[in-house]
């Protein structure tokens, strides 16, 4: 089981596959509908990917959570809701402040 080499990709609110079979690849595109946390831990890495890459990833790499792809997958400020089922949602300024007070301790 592997890790994926990735590569950060502007959010746009439009959920595309970003799989990419090698770095000078372009992106396969597709609508994404599959959002993966390679892991949780900050900082964070997470991938949007459609139904055959999906299963790619689950036939040969190690990924932390994934839930159905949805717009607010590919929103500027969203984070990892982790509880049962984990989604993405919309943070908060406070939500936002607090974790950068975290981070600064």
């Amino acid at each position: 089981m592997t890790f994926p080499k990735l590569t950060p990709t502007e959010r746009i609110a439009d959920p595309r596959c970003g799989w990419k079979p090698d770095a000078d690849s372009p992106a396969h595109g597709v609508p994404a509908t599959w959002h993966i946390a390679w892991h949780l831990v900050q900082p964070a890495d997470f991938s949007l990917v459609c139904d055959e890459h999906m299963a790619l990833v689950q036939r040969d790499m190690v990924y932390a959570d994934r839930h159905p792809a949805e717009l607010a997958c590919d929103m500027p400020g969203t984070g990892w809701l982790t509880s049962a089922p984990s989604r993405c949602v919309m943070a908060t300024t406070d939500d936002r402040q607090a974790h950068r007070q975290a981070d600064a301790s």
